[in-house]
């Protein structure tokens, strides 16, 4: 319960043996039929960060309409994307129309082993929606590894956290409980 989304970090690396838990950790949650269908793409370079950074920024706008606030922050050389994280995690699959969905949960469900690990470790993280839209542009992601026959999934950032926000009160939305 204490885990948080960080979107601000120290600067400082994540060392390759806490990396290797992160991963560790991914490989181990559960699969559908224990296809295991996740693949792991470790991006440590800021440069490389930074640019898919911008180039989700230029993906987004013309996908989805922003909301206000955000408009002004995707026109700024601000990152606002990846946060200055030093670590970014991309999970892919292979594409695969009759197993997509299972696909797609497996990898939220390796996601979260991560998470809880980083969480574990000290680090802090948060799940990069907005740049999965880098699924739009083959050569951004042949670029790092993941081959066009494969579909971003689940974009992560991880570092030392530099602030912890306060939690919002959750509660359980329980549709039906059958005895």
């Amino acid at each position: 319960m204490g885990r948080r989304s960080i979107r601000k970090f120290e600067d400082k690396t994540v060392p390759k043996v806490v990396i290797d838990k992160l991963l560790e950790a991914g490989v181990w949650a559960p699969s559908g039929m224990n296809s295991q269908p996740c693949h792991f793409t470790v991006i440590e370079n800021r440069e490389i960060i930074n640019k898919l950074a911008r180039r989700t920024k230029e993906l987004v706008p013309k996908n989805m309409p922003l909301p206000e606030s955000l408009q002004a922050a995707f026109k700024s050389d601000k990152d606002v994307v990846f946060y200055g994280a030093p670590l970014l995690i991309l999970i892919s699959t292979k594409k695969n129309e009759d197993l997509r969905t299972l696909n797609l949960l497996d990898c939220g469900l390796a996601a979260q082993n991560m998470f809880l690990a980083a969480y574990q470790a000290g680090l802090g993280s948060c799940f990069i929606g907005f740049a999965a839209f880098l699924n739009q542009d083959p050569k951004a992601l042949a670029e790092v590894g993941i081959p066009e026959d494969h579909e971003l999934v689940a974009p992560l950032i991880f570092g030392y956290p530099n602030e912890t926000p306060v939690s919002e009160p959750r509660e359980v939305k329980l549709l039906k409980w059958i005895k």
